[in-house]
């Protein structure tokens, strides 16, 4: 639904040669009780201790910076992978079934959490965009929500997402990075009809940079990896996650050097290559800081809801 007619010219405002975006996954409002094989997970909901106490030290010390937070309606996942292996391990059936516990429906719903949703709308420097309703779904792939339901079902699930920030009273940005970068066709044609305007589907730290390389890591394949791309006939535009913990600097400039958009991705969920931790966001405050011996005001600190409006003006 992407090719490379949609990619789009002339975004960066006069005087501006690059730009950083940053974005964080898995914003639910609670640490889980549950050990995963690697340990205990945070949701954000620690408040700004713990590891939103890292992304709260990184921003105080970048006042340019703004971070997207992808947060989820009823975070209902407690292990990303199948934990009931007999049931895994048969084909077929396997596909229908839930092979690994969740929270109870409701238990880290937005609106039931009043003190997580205060912190997130009052900060500016925070972004709330949509990371799915319960980050889970049946089969081997556990955190991957969004496979192969109809578009009347994404639809429903769309429409039940927007009802419970809504009920939260927490304001989002129109757009949707889909748990596992997985967006199907089907869900791509639901978004505009419930109001959404941009997708982060698509993760690729491995391509090498270039004015018009294409993703072909996780998620959406041939879109751009540096600029932003309108897809659906122009009714959503699309950013690709470019740059993680696991990356080199030489990357960011790279991406920089060529007029591109550095979107820096992590995950508050603990366990992962580009989980938020102490080591993570030094990293990024060094990188951050040499960005800006180097370049000075000629980089851009933008948001993807910014863009959006930007490009996808109303």
């Amino acid at each position: 639904m992407a090719n490379s007619s949609g990619v789009v010219e002339n975004w960066l405002p006069e005087g501006k040669k690059g730009a950083i975006c940053f974005s964080i996954d898995d914003l639910h409002p609670q640490k889980s009780p549950t050990r995963k094989s690697d340990g205990f997970y945070e949701g954000g909901g620690d408040l700004g201790k713990g590891a939103m106490g890292h992304v709260l030290r990184l921003l105080d010390r970048h006042p340019g910076l703004r971070v997207t937070l992808f947060t989820t309606a009823d975070w209902r996942e407690t292990f990303s992978h199948p934990t009931r292996r007999i049931l895994a391990a048969i084909p077929r059936l396997r596909d229908h079934l839930w092979l690994a516990p969740r929270h109870p429906k409701g238990t880290m719903r937005l609106d039931r959490h009043p003190e997580f949703v205060d912190f997130l709308k009052n900060d500016p420097r925070f972004e709330i965009a949509l990371h799915g309703l319960h980050h889970c779904h049946k089969g081997l792939r556990v955190p991957v929500e969004f496979q192969d339901q109809s578009r009347e079902e994404f639809d429903r699930i769309l429409g039940e997402i927007v009802r419970v920030f809504r009920l939260a009273g927490l304001p989002f940005e129109p757009g949707l990075c889909p748990p596992g970068w997985n967006a199907p066709e089907n869900l791509l044609g639901a978004m505009p009809g419930r109001g959404l305007r941009f997708v982060a589907s698509a993760r690729d730290v491995l391509t090498p940079v270039s004015r018009n390389a294409k993703t072909n890591m996780s998620g959406m394949k041939n879109v751009s990896l540096i600029h932003p791309e309108r897809i659906c006939g122009g009714k959503l535009l699309h950013f690709t996650a470019n740059f993680q913990a696991t990356s080199e600097w030489g990357r960011a400039f790279d991406i920089l050097e060529n007029n591109g958009l550095l979107h820096i991705k992590a995950h508050i969920t603990g366990g992962m290559l580009d989980s938020v931790c102490a080591l993570y966001m030094n990293y990024l405050d060094q990188l951050l800081s040499e960005i800006e011996k180097r370049h000075g005001d000629s980089i851009l600190h933008t948001s993807m809801g910014s863009l959006a409006k930007q490009i996808l003006p109303a």
